[in-house]
């Protein structure tokens, strides 16, 4: 009985954190990856409404020549949707804990205890952290700034730009200089990236 107990009060063997090389490869995938799904309703919708080879530069170029203000906003609401789609859904529902660039990788972010991530752990980090705070990180981010101005014909821009720059450093320095290897966003929504099946730290 008292063997059984003591058992009990073991505490599991946390997963050790993922090495830093291993983060920024999957990083790299996905901000080339993340970036191009993000962007391809843009660059479509441009294409097919020019029909002259004409390539886009940002989501106001469709104002800029000619077409309603609902038209930019419209297509700025699609690529964030294919965002939240990649960033979100994917590590969700198709490979739970990775995006695309995680799952080369052999990475997976888990939450407390290192359970499988939930959806709304998911959107604090990917979305709420990832792409609103963090926006340098993330091409899709620049949609985000672009529907603002938009809707507010107020250019914040630059400023939102540059506060991303330096939450994304000090997200780098937290990952990479310290030995939890958490960025800004694991804090924020209590998530860890640690080592998965094939990865060779996995237990």
């Amino acid at each position: 009985m008292g063997r059984r107990a003591a058992a009990r009060t073991v505490k599991r063997r946390e997963l050790p954190a993922a090495p830093p090389a291993s983060r920024l490869y999957a990083y790299v995938i996905d901000w080339a990856l993340g970036g191009i799904v993000s962007g391809l309703p843009a660059v479509l919708a441009f294409a097919a409404l020019r029909r002259d080879g004409s390539m886009l530069g940002t989501l106001y170029d469709f104002e800029a020549t000619g077409y309603p203000q609902a038209v930019g906003v419209a297509v700025a609401v699609a690529c964030l949707a294919c965002a939240v789609a990649y960033f979100v859904v994917v590590p969700w529902v198709v490979w739970p804990g990775q995006t695309p660039g995680k799952r080369v990788a052999k990475l997976r972010v888990v939450g407390p205890g290192d359970a499988t991530v939930g959806l709304g752990r998911l959107l604090v980090r990917q979305v709420l952290v990832g792409l609103v705070l963090e926006g340098s990180g993330f091409v899709a981010a620049r949609y985000l700034r672009e529907l603002a101005v938009l809707i507010t014909r107020v250019d914040v821009n630059f400023y939102w730009e540059w506060a991303g720059l330096v939450i994304t450093a000090v997200s780098a320095v937290l990952a990479f200089a310290l030995p939890a290897h958490r960025a800004l966003h694991d804090y924020v929504a209590g998530t860890r990236v640690v080592p998965a099946e094939g990865h060779p730290l996995a237990a």
